[in-house]
């Protein structure tokens, strides 16, 4: 069996070189949804105060969707909230998943995310 975080290894690096290979922000749900997915896997894993988790959460909210987030993680206000968080990643993924990452669902769960969702 292999521990969480070793599974969480494996898959930052798969979603690090997805999401370099990026052409354009919001051009391409592949890179997103493997951002999300493996940001999902370590929410469960409760890895959020790792850097690998606040990486690929920074990744994905600069780069998926359309621009005007100003968010950061040294902007991140609130304190990390799992239940809240796999709720905000499972709506990013919804918008994903229905083509509609460039719609006002998918830009409010990015938003609510980059505001609760950093880590410490």
């Amino acid at each position: 069996m292999r521990c969480p975080a070793r599974r969480a290894a494996v898959a930052f690096a798969c979603v690090m070189m997805a999401l370099s290979s990026a052409h354009a922000q919001g051009s391409d749900a592949g890179p997103c949804r493997q951002g999300v997915l493996a940001l999902i896997v370590m929410i469960d894993a409760e890895e959020h105060d790792k850097s690998h988790y606040r990486n690929t959460a920074a990744s994905v909210v600069e780069r998926c969707g359309p621009r005007g987030t100003d968010k950061t993680p040294e902007r991140a206000t609130a304190a990390f909230d799992k239940p809240a968080c796999s709720q905000l990643a499972l709506a990013m993924l919804d918008g994903i998943e229905g083509n509609k990452m460039q719609g006002p669902e998918f830009v409010k769960a990015r938003d609510a995310f980059a505001d609760r969702c950093f880590g410490r």
